[in-house]
């Protein structure tokens, strides 16, 4: 009975943890859709924003889009 038992309990707890393993999958998932959709839109907003600069792949747009770049990494190092 207890062999029973036993092996019930294992079955349910490979169930748990398969579960919890499909949800952090989804979840993983879902975090780098995000984090593609932001870089898209703010590359966009880059985009139109140096455009008064320049055309693009002129040198005072390539330079605004370093600058934006740049600052925005300078503030990611600040959050940390």
């Amino acid at each position: 009975m207890w062999k029973g038992a036993k092996v019930a309990a294992a079955f349910f707890l490979l169930a748990g943890c398969a579960q919890d393993q499909a949800q952090r999958k989804a979840e993983t998932e879902d975090f780098a859709n995000a984090a593609a959709q932001a870089e898209t839109q703010i590359a966009q907003q880059d985009h139109i924003r140096c455009q008064s600069y320049g055309k693009s792949g002129s040198e005072a747009y390539l330079e605004c889009r370093l600058s934006l770049r740049k600052h925005r990494a300078e503030m990611h190092d600040r959050s940390r």
